[in-house]
């Protein structure tokens, strides 16, 4: 289980939602926040002027004491410097095993993935991510999609392309000990059409005998509630009408597909999916803490 994480906030309307609905995180074992705001260094110069130091202070304070009615320990850090840098790097230095962001703030491009801040904290992150998607509903408001408040180990997806990322990913599920899991593989139709579909049985097999050794670990961690799931088709497609089938609570996924460069962002599967994800999600990356 999760003790302890770092919410990331900017003291915007979209950290304010993140904060107010956080009682799901309760359910992976989280009693500590660290609330964490990482002001530029030009933000701490031109915020020198005491009206807005008191401003800040007193936003974050509203934010501290927001989590702390959710039962929640929380402890307030403002680590002025890049914040891509500064979360990642207190996450991975003082052993904080997940970092929540919202997915949208005052800084962010209308329609950009992710957008600033929390684009580059999972682009340079070493543990594993939760993103909150926050959108706009037709009356104007902003609100938290998926069931934050509630049991988010109550029925977890976990996508999974057997790559090294997946692994890794598949390490953090097993930690979480949902209640229930779906096991997805998608066979990527546009790889194996149409030179290797005479082989698709072949790699069907093959697949299925990975999938039925995941499940086996699974048990053996005492998650018993366990289904398997192999689909054919475009990988992102598949994952997103999966979730729309069986509904799960919480996504989690490998940060970097198989095939593709870190420097790509998490590969394109996962961007896809993330960016469209109607559900609390969870990007765990590839690379084992203290890597380069």
């Amino acid at each position: 289980m999760i003790e302890k994480v770092i919410i990331a906030t900017d003291l915007s309307e979209s950290s304010n939602m993140v904060v107010k609905q956080l009682a799901g995180l309760k359910s992976l074992g989280v009693k500590e926040v660290l609330l964490l705001q990482c002001p530029s260094l030009q933000e701490v110069t031109s915020s020198a002027i005491p009206t807005a130091v008191a401003y800040q202070t007193e936003a974050i304070e509203r934010q501290k004491q927001l989590i702390e009615t959710q039962g929640f320990h929380v402890t307030v850090r403002i680590s002025p410097g890049s914040p891509k840098r500064e979360i990642n790097r207190i996450a991975e230095m003082e052993g904080y095993p997940l970092i929540v962001v919202g997915s949208r703030g005052e800084s962010l491009i209308a329609g950009a993935f992710l957008g600033g801040v929390a684009h580059e904290v999972i682009l340079n992150a070493k543990v594993p991510v939760l993103i909150i998607h926050l959108e706009v509903t037709q009356e104007g408001n902003l609100g938290t999609v998926g069931p934050l408040n509630s049991d988010i180990l109550n029925h977890v997806l976990f996508a999974t392309d057997f790559s090294p990322a997946s692994d890794q990913a598949f390490r953090f599920v097993e930690q979480l000990s949902p209640k229930k899991i779906t096991v997805l593989h998608v066979q990527d139709q546009r790889k194996l059409e149409p030179h290797l579909s005479d082989k698709i049985e072949q790699f069907n097999a093959t697949d299925r005998g990975r999938m039925a050794m995941l499940k086996v670990s699974l048990v053996e961690h005492d998650i018993n509630d366990v289904d398997i799931l192999l689909r054919y088709g475009i990988p992102y497609m598949e994952i997103l009408k999966t979730m729309s089938d069986i509904k799960p609570s919480l996504l989690v996924m490998g940060s970097q597909g198989r095939g593709f460069m870190h420097e790509l962002f998490v590969g394109s599967v996962s961007q896809y999916v993330a960016r469209r994800s109607w559900i609390p999600t969870v990007l765990v990356p590839a690379h084992e803490k203290g890597s380069n």
